[in-house]
């Protein structure tokens, strides 16, 4: 026994209404949710698919098919959409040098702040 379907008619000759028109007729067929979403290879093609899902729902909102078909459809789309956004590069890390380097002179300013208020201290007279 094989579990061979036939596929849907090729998307090329075949429009979305007339592909929605067959996916219908097998509607019981996953097999035929995945051909049909295969053909909907971008985000706007998705959001129309997930659109006749929706209706599909709205006509019967119990069924099964028709949700799993939508959650597959939001599925791909996130997929989708997280693959077009852009990657940026993580920022070079620092050199254990330059960071011991910004330590030292914050260092070398906090010791000579320190220095100059003892100083305006002394001689002020404030200090005996």
């Amino acid at each position: 026994m094989t579990d061979e379907t036939p596929p849907l008619a090729s998307p090329a000759g075949l429009d979305e209404e007339g592909a929605w028109a067959e996916l219908r007729a097998r509607w019981d067929d996953p097999l035929a949710h995945r051909a049909f979403l295969t053909r909907c290879r971008d985000l706007d093609a998705l959001a129309r698919a997930g659109a006749l899902y929706r209706a599909a729902l709205q006509a019967e909102p119990d069924d099964p098919v028709a949700a799993a078909g939508r959650d597959e459809v939001l599925r791909k789309a996130t997929v989708l959409g997280l693959a077009a956004v852009p990657r940026t590069a993580p920022p070079a890390p620092m050199s254990p040098w330059v960071k011991r380097g910004v330590l030292a002179a914050l260092a070398v300013l906090l010791l000579g702040a320190a220095a100059w208020t003892a100083l305006a201290l002394l001689r002020s007279g404030a200090v005996r």
